[in-house]
C-alpha cells in the first residue's frame, strides 16, 4: 500500500515498522508531529505502545533509555535545540550503550524558521560519539528510522536521526510496509560496570565506544563511493552531500544545461558520522576536485 505522509509523520511509520514501542518527545518546530503520528499509526494498527510528551528533552531521553536498557526499542523525539536540554545524558548514554535500539530523533532548523538557535544535529552527535543518519527525502525519513533502531540495536549503542525543516515539513507517496505485532518482552540484565560505571569503568567504556566507531568508519554498508549513477561519464569533478542538501544539489545537476552536469558526479552519504573513510580516501585520489555540500556545518568535510 502507498500513502502519502509528512516528513514526520513517515519518521514515526518507519519507528513502528521496525519494532519501536516506546517513544517520548517534547514538543518544538519542526519535530511536533512526530509523536502523535506515532500513536496515532499504532491505534490504527492496532499496536501496543507506549508514548508520552515528557517534561523536557533530557526525560525523553532517559525515559526511552531505560526501554532500551531492557532489549526493548525506543525512540526519544526533538528538535535541534532540545537536543543541548538532553546533552547530559546523551554524552552518557553513549558511553553506556544499549541491548536494545535507541533512536534519537533530532529535528534541525537550518535557516532558522522557529528557533533561538540555527544548529547542526550531526556536529552534536560527532562530539558526543554517535552515529547519524541525515535523510534527504520523507521516503528515506521512513527508511533510515529503521536503519537506525537496526544499526543500534547491533552495535548496542545509541544512533541519532537527523531530519531537518524542510524534510519534516515536506509530503511524499511511498510504499508502506506491515507493522507487526511484538512479542519482545523486556528484560533487564544486571551489569553494574556498565550501568553503575565508576570512573574506572568508564575508561574502558570510552575505548569501546572509540573501537565501534572505527569499525563503523570501514563498514562497506556505509561506504558512499559507491553511490553515484553507475552508468555516469567520468567527470573531472565530485560533489558530496548528505540529507537534504543531496537533494538540492541532485535537483540543480538535472535542471542544468548538459555541459555543466558532464562535469559533475554526484555521490551521497547516509552516515555523515562516522564518516566512510576508504571512500573518502578514494574519492581524492579519483578526482580534481571535490564540493561538499552541507546545511549547515561542515561535518563530512573536517572528516
Amino acid at each position: 500500500m502507498q500513502q502519502v505522509m509528512l516528513g514526520n509523520e513517515a519518521v514515526a511509520r518507519g519507528l513502528l515498522e521496525n519494532g519501536c514501542t516506546f517513544t517520548y518527545a517534547y514538543p518544538g518546530t519542526p519535530s511536533s508531529e512526530i509523536l502523535p503520528a506515532f500513536l496515532k499509526q499504532a491505534k490504527t494498527e492496532s499496536i501496543s505502545v507506549h508514548g508520552h510528551w515528557s517534561v523536557n528533552e533530557k526525560i525523553a531521553l532517559e525515559s526511552a533509555f531505560t526501554a532500551a536498557m531492557t532489549g526493548m526499542r525506543a525512540a526519544a523525539v526533538m528538535k535541534q535545540v532540545g537536543l543541548n536540554v538532553a546533552a547530559d545524558a546523551f554524552l552518557s548514554v553513549a558511553y553506556l550503550g544499549v541491548t536494545g535500539g535507541l533512536v534519537v530523533v533530532s529535528a534541525d532548523d537550518p535557516g532558522p524558521n522557529s528557533s533561538q538557535t540555527e544548529q547542526d544535529s550531526r556536529m552534536f552527535a560527532m562530539f558526543a560519539k554517535v552515529p547519524v543518519f541525515d535523510p534527504a527525502t520523507p521516503e528515506e525519513a521512513s527508511e533510515f528510522a529503521g536503519r537506525a533502531l537496526k544499526l543500534s540495536e547491533e552495535i548496542k549503542l545509541p544512533v541519532l536521526l537527523r531530519p531537518t525543516a524542510t524534510l519534516c515539513h515536506a509530503r511524499q507517496n511511498f510504499a508502506l510496509q506491515d507493522i507487526l505485532p511484538q512479542s519482545r518482552k523486556p528484560e533487564f540484565i544486571r551489569e553494574p560496570q556498565r550501568w553503575a560505571a565508576t570512573p574506572k569503568h568508564r575508561l574502558q567504556l570510552h575505548k569501546s565506544l572509540n573501537q565501534k566507531l572505527l569499525e563503523l568508519a570501514a563498514d562497506s554498508r556505509f561506504d558512499f563511493a559507491n553511490s553515484s549513477d553507475p552508468n555516469k561519464k567520468r567527470t573531472p569533478y565530485a560533489i558530496i552531500a548528505s540529507g537534504c542538501a543531496w537533494s538540492l544539489a541532485a535537483d540543480l545537476l538535472n535542471e542544468t544545461a548538459n555541459n555543466f552536469t558532464e562535469h559533475f558526479t554526484l555521490y551521497k552519504v547516509d552516515l555523515p558520522y562516522p564518516l566512510h573513510q576508504g571512500a573518502s580516501e578514494r574519492l581524492l585520489a579519483e578526482y580534481e576536485k571535490i564540493i561538499v555540500i552541507e546545511e549547515s556545518m561542515p561535518v563530512i568535510e573536517y572528516q
